[in-house]
């Protein structure tokens, strides 16, 4: 009986210590900047952007700026919530967003809707490459292809820590 228990002592013991053993991560933090590149008749679709997530330390809030197209802004700012909306029909080929201080992690919601106009004959389904950089060094991309006309669109959604 001695030997059992001086063994079940022993194991929570060992458990403890382990786990006190355990370093967390460094959080690394980096400019984050999500560059999108559309091809296709963007000019045909509604273009629905959010960021969210975009977090400092252990849990303070960084805005988004928009820097491409210069002219446009957010549909939609949740302060409370750390998020940015973008819906528009506006036309290019571009669109650049970066945070205003260094983040650890940052979320992006993405899809395109079909605005509804009879595609001719010149009309491209649309596409994206999503690219996220953290200090100017890209650190993931994404493809986003859309639906064919009259079908249901479909989200991407992404996380990224640095």
């Amino acid at each position: 009986m001695l030997i059992k228990s001086l063994l079940v002592n022993i194991f929570i013991f060992l458990t403890i210590a382990c786990n006190n053993d355990t370093e967390e991560a460094p959080i690394i933090e980096k400019t984050a900047r999500i560059e999108i590149a559309f091809e296709g008749s963007v000019e045909q679709y509604l273009i629905n952007f959010g960021v969210h997530s975009l977090y400092q330390g252990q849990s303070d809030f960084v805005s988004a700026s928009i820097l491409q197209p210069n002219d446009l802004e957010w549909t939609q700012v949740i302060d409370e919530a750390n998020t940015f909306n973008l819906s528009t029909t506006s036309n290019f080929s571009e669109l650049v967003v970066e945070s205003e201080e260094p983040v650890h992690t940052l979320g992006f919601n993405f899809n395109v809707v079909h605005t509804g106009d009879i595609p001719d004959e010149d009309f491209d389904d649309l596409s994206a490459t999503i690219k996220v950089f953290g200090d100017n060094t890209e650190v993931q991309a994404f493809q986003y292809t859309a639906r064919l006309v009259g079908e249901v669109s479909e989200a991407l959604s992404e996380v990224v820590r640095f």
